[in-house]
């Protein structure tokens, strides 16, 4: 018999926000360029003022592709004709930057192509990459002047909103290798959106690099600002996902540990899950924070503050969910504190009676508790909704046992002793087992998975009905399910219910032919 169930499982969401009105982020208007702190003189070299201006107008204008690639060429020849332009060194970069980035926004104008295609006179025929070669010549400007970087940011996010929506997309096609592939191009010409780092801790994660996921979930929290949430609302999504992301990504992190640095790491993850959950008590992920929290804790050694945790939960029940609860009481338990993991389930029970993993691991608690009378009956509440699965029975009869001990009439020994015997053949003689690996939701959809079981050495076919019930018992949604057996064969299945209002499920006994 399994002795212990995880009633809620810490489950990462998946998500796929699109940068909409990129762009826009830290847009200025273009006829602010050399306004405020960043002080750039186009006109005082001729050079410099000439090639601005076209390629400023360029941008204004509707022009032809080949016209407008001849406009840019000519405005790069002017700008690297020679290397030094003096005091107008800093005019200079900015406007071989712009310029570079009307190149790369013009059709065709992501093909490879040479210096020379460019305007370039030194080394014509070597291979340039032109998102990199803005990039420099923008950051050259940003290492002369700093207070020009939300300036050289409006021209940098033109070919990089283009890139980072493309991102999304992938990710969600499981085109993994392609999304980075396009997240290092954006990367290269703008490092300074929260979207950046948001999708680089999805790659991060799906490769199991779980220190290179905290560094770029942190990032994305950290550039998550009001100021650019007021201006992109999908920002806010963001910054909650990442937040929660990079606690769990510290934490997975540390399980890869050992000794005093995997307590030091979890330390980190705690703290990292308190923020959240500070930042965002009623969030998406508040749930699976709150058993990570607690899991972290316990890895780390952190009694004090577990017991701490699970005080406020017991004073303060309305708080929680009824799977924060039933989780605490399984982290209390396996932390060897029965009588807090007792009442914080028992609290998980009154907020849902009916959530099958949390009434099993009740019962153990009871079992361990020697509480046999509530667990004989949370282990009989288990046998009606979860009826082809014989650990339940295996629970009903130790709670019997439980008894025996407790009474001295023989009659009454005798009587239990019976029912002890009664659920142990139960148990061992049911024609199909059910085991159930996931019960987890995203919003009102729902996953029910799990594995049939054929005991016997012949062939079996069997069939149930799902019932999704509410927290009163209600049944809101039916589904399901049929699977064929062969001799001593296990099948798998899963369910997909769609309703707001489950909150546990129940079924009926298969029905075996």
């Amino acid at each position: 018999m399994n002795a212990w169930r995880m009633a809620v499982s810490c489950v990462l969401a998946a998500s796929t926000v699109t940068a909409a009105g990129a762009a826009a982020q830290q847009k200025k208007s273009e006829s602010k360029v050399g306004d405020d702190k960043c002080k750039i003189d186009f006109g005082a070299n001729e050079q410099v003022r000439a090639a601005y201006n076209n390629v400023t107008l360029l941008q204004l204008s509707n022009n032809k592709p080949d016209d407008a690639r001849k406009k840019i060429k000519s405005a790069v020849s002017t700008l690297t004709a020679k290397s030094d332009f003096g005091k107008d060194q800093n005019a200079r970069n900015f406007a071989l930057g712009e310029a570079l980035v009307a190149w790369y926004n013009q059709p065709g104008g992501t093909a490879p192509a040479t210096r020379g295609d460019l305007g370039y006179s030194s080394q014509p025929t070597a291979p340039i990459d032109v998102l990199s070669a803005a990039d420099s010549a923008f950051t050259a400007v940003e290492t002369a002047n700093p207070d020009c970087a939300d300036n050289t940011s409006v021209f940098r996010q033109q070919p990089w909103a283009k890139l980072i929506n493309q991102v999304g997309p992938l990710l969600a096609a499981n085109n993994n290798d392609s999304a980075s592939v396009v997240l290092s191009r954006a990367m290269t010409i703008y490092r300074g959106s929260p979207y950046d780092y948001y999708f680089q801790g999805q790659i991060a994660q799906k490769k199991n690099d779980w220190a290179g996921a905290v560094t770029a979930f942190s990032k994305a929290t950290e550039l998550s600002t009001p100021e650019l949430a007021a201006k992109d609302s999908n920002v806010k999504e963001v910054k909650e996902f990442t937040e929660f992301s990079s606690a769990y990504s510290q934490l997975r992190f540390a399980q890869g540990l050992t000794g005093d640095q995997q307590k030091d790491a979890m330390r980190k993850a705690a703290d990292m899950y308190r923020v959240y959950i500070k930042d965002y008590p009623g969030g998406a992920n508040a749930q699976p924070a709150q058993a990570g929290l607690t899991a972290a804790l316990k890895a780390a050694g952190d009694t004090a503050s577990l017991a701490s945790l699970w005080k406020d939960m017991k004073a303060s029940p309305t708080k929680y969910t009824d799977s924060q609860l039933y989780d605490a009481g399984t982290q209390a338990f396996t932390a060897k504190d029965y009588s807090s993991a007792v009442q914080l389930m028992e609290l998980g029970q009154q907020q849902n009676p009916y959530l099958r993993a949390g009434l099993f691991n009740l019962a153990n608690a009871y079992w361990k508790n020697n509480q046999f009378d509530k667990m004989l009956a949370v282990a009989d509440t288990l046998a009606q909704i979860d009826p082809n699965n014989p650990d339940n029975y295996q629970l009903i009869a130790i709670a019997y046992q439980g008894q025996v001990k407790a009474v001295t009439d023989p009659k009454q020994k005798k009587a239990l002793t019976d029912s002890i015997s009664k659920y142990v053949v139960a148990s061992d003689k049911l024609p199909v087992r059910v085991s159930f690996s996931e019960f987890t939701h995203d919003g009102s959809k729902y996953t029910l998975s799990g594995t049939v079981e054929n005991p016997d050495a012949k062939p079996k076919a069997a069939s149930f009905v799902f019932k999704f019930i509410d927290k009163s018992g209600k049944v809101v949604t039916t589904d399901t399910t049929a699977v064929t057996l062969g001799p001593s064969e296990k099948k798998t299945f899963t369910l997909n219910p769609d309703n707001a209002q489950i909150a546990a499920f129940r079924y009926d006994p298969a029905t075996v032919k």
